[in-house]
């Protein structure tokens, strides 16, 4: 807490900022929430993953359900904004999906951040999965889950506002939405990502290793990538097309050919001069980027006769690797 009072004590802030911790159900309590409170802390996001206990042993997790509960109750009563991770796995079934999302309202969450697991070579879930003791989710499956979550979130009152967030009125991340608006933001710790409009980078996650390069006096940085200017109009191009938003017609390369499949397909909408993803054109943003990405290059792209399902994003694992 020392620390986060020090840094904040040395950074510009705004009239309302934001600060946001994430917590772990297993290892959240009072005195964790008083410490983060009295630090400036005024937004929690808790890893709750799973309300099902099958699921979160699936998943490897530590905690049980009633203590992922106890951990809303406590963030609820200490912090005026609460955001909660609910992880697609296999072993989710729509039904319980919406009745822990309906329990996570009740319990005072304001934003959910529902993400689609990812396999990962070489973790226990990936050996399992390839083995054959767990089912490979088909995508016809992932689809019909990803779309019912939405809908059953949207009649809770959550808005989606971005491919894997969703907020009631006045609850959504600042920080998460500025992602997406190539917003420069500053990375500080071990592991943390940070953007400079040119240049994005990733620190050294090892602890030891990023203290010694601070001592040295040098940037703790394990990777650095400088966007030229076609990287720069392709980030302008794809970020806003995983947000309700969308993206302005005049930074996609102009076919109308490709425009109106898409739209019968169900995957976009225009709407006002912006090209807007549905539900159903979000899982496929992998595709849907390759294909712009295409038309906006030199070399001829034939339009394809449909969009695969491609997407699939787990936390820590994206872009920023940051709290919902």
């Amino acid at each position: 807490m020392r620390l986060l009072q020090g840094t904040w004590g040395r950074l510009a802030r705004s009239p309302r900022p934001e600060v946001t911790a994430e917590a772990n159900p297993e290892s959240f309590d009072e005195d964790r929430a008083d410490a983060w409170r009295e630090a400036g802390v005024g937004r929690v996001s808790v890893g709750v993953q799973s309300l099902d206990p099958d699921v979160l042993r699936l998943l490897g997790r530590r905690c049980d359900p009633a203590r992922a509960r106890a951990a809303l109750r406590l963030a609820a009563a200490r912090f005026p904004r609460v955001s909660a991770d609910w992880i697609l796995a296999p072993g989710c079934r729509r039904e319980h999906l919406a009745r822990e999302f309906a329990e996570a309202r009740e319990l005072g969450v304001g934003h959910v951040s529902f993400y689609i697991l990812e396999l990962h070579a070489g973790t226990p879930l990936a050996a399992d999965v390839a083995a054959g003791r767990l089912p490979r989710p088909r995508d016809a499956e992932v689809e019909s889950l990803y779309l019912g979550a939405c809908e059953d979130l949207a009649r809770l009152g959550y808005r989606q506002y971005e491919i894997s967030n969703f907020c009631l009125p006045g609850q959504r991340s600042r920080h998460n939405a500025a992602y997406w608006r190539r917003t420069p933001y500053l990375g500080l710790g071990p592991g943390a990502h940070g953007f400079a409009g040119s240049r994005r980078y990733a620190n050294i996650a090892d602890l030891t290793r990023y203290v010694a390069e601070v001592e040295a006096g040098r940037l703790p940085e394990a990777r650095v990538d400088r966007l030229d200017p076609a990287a720069r109009r392709l980030e302008r191009m794809f970020l806003p097309l995983r947000t309700a938003a969308g993206a302005p017609l005049r930074d996609l390369p102009a076919n109308d050919a490709v425009l109106a499949r898409g739209e019968s397909e169900g995957l976009w909408r225009r709407v006002r001069g912006r090209l807007a993803l549905t539900p159903r054109g979000r899982l496929r943003i992998d595709d849907v980027e390759l294909l712009f990405a295409g038309l906006a290059g030199s070399d001829p792209v034939d339009t394809p006769k449909s969009f695969g399902l491609t997407c699939g994003v787990a936390p820590g694992t994206g872009a920023t690797g940051a709290a919902g």
